[in-house]
């Protein structure tokens, strides 16, 4: 059985930064500029959900001629200009956990349901030792699929029993579990797979340390 914590691996949004805002406000812009908007309670449904299922609810504001495929693109680029000229909303905790797991030399990648153009508006401001980003792009399954998690598994040649895996979703968790890595999550209250191998943190990353990560993957590893 490993006897160390060899790599991190990380959701992205909801997990290290909140672009949630960034979507809504750009969801919001796009609708006004045609004359339209969606409720508060018509936002809150749709967090978490498909982009593709968000654009299905934009066309209405639309032009029959538009394509979804074009609502598409023009809110990813949108999205993208607006993070590439802002601070990324790293979560409180995240930025201060992946500096400390730079210092320490431990490798992490991140794992996203989001796509390329996206993450890369962000990608140069995060530390060295997170060796690549598994996207949308990357895969044929997202998640509650493990696809994702077991292809960065693959590319640091590390084994589910020498990472731990950080998620804020019930389908991130799921394909984290599925991949028999220990999995720390921060959603509680929520109905999460049962799991020798998960624990759940009240409060994000807030903080949480590499010395944190390494007690929480031992004892879920022994108990497993």
């Amino acid at each position: 059985m490993p006897d160390e914590l060899r790599a991190v691996l990380l959701d992205y949004d909801g997990t290290l930064v909140d672009t949630e805002p960034v979507w809504c406000l750009v969801e919001q812009e796009m609708m006004r500029e045609r004359g339209a908007a969606f409720t508060p309670e018509e936002h809150a449904a749709m967090r978490g959900q498909s982009a593709w299922l968000t654009i299905e609810a934009m066309r209405r504001a639309f032009d029959p001629s538009v394509t979804p495929q074009q609502i598409h693109d023009e809110l990813h680029a949108r999205v993208a200009e607006h993070i590439r000229s802002h601070d990324p909303p790293f979560l409180p905790g995240a930025r201060e956990l992946l500096t400390e797991l730079d210092e320490v030399n431990v490798p992490c990648a991140i794992v996203t349901a989001s796509n390329r153009l996206v993450i890369d508006a962000s990608v140069d401001r995060l530390p060295p030792n997170v060796a690549f980003i598994i996207t949308a792009d990357d895969v044929t399954e997202l998640k509650p699929d493990p696809e994702g998690y077991q292809r960065a598994m693959s590319l640091l040649g590390v084994t589910p029993g020498e990472v731990v895996i950080l998620e804020d979703s019930v389908p991130g968790v799921t394909a984290a579990l599925a991949t028999g890595a220990v999995v720390l999550g921060m959603l509680p209250g929520l109905p999460l797979p049962s799991s020798p191998r998960l624990h759940v943190t009240p409060d994000g990353l807030n903080g949480v340390t590499f010395d944190y990560l390494r007690d929480v993957w031992r004892a879920r590893k022994e108990n497993s």
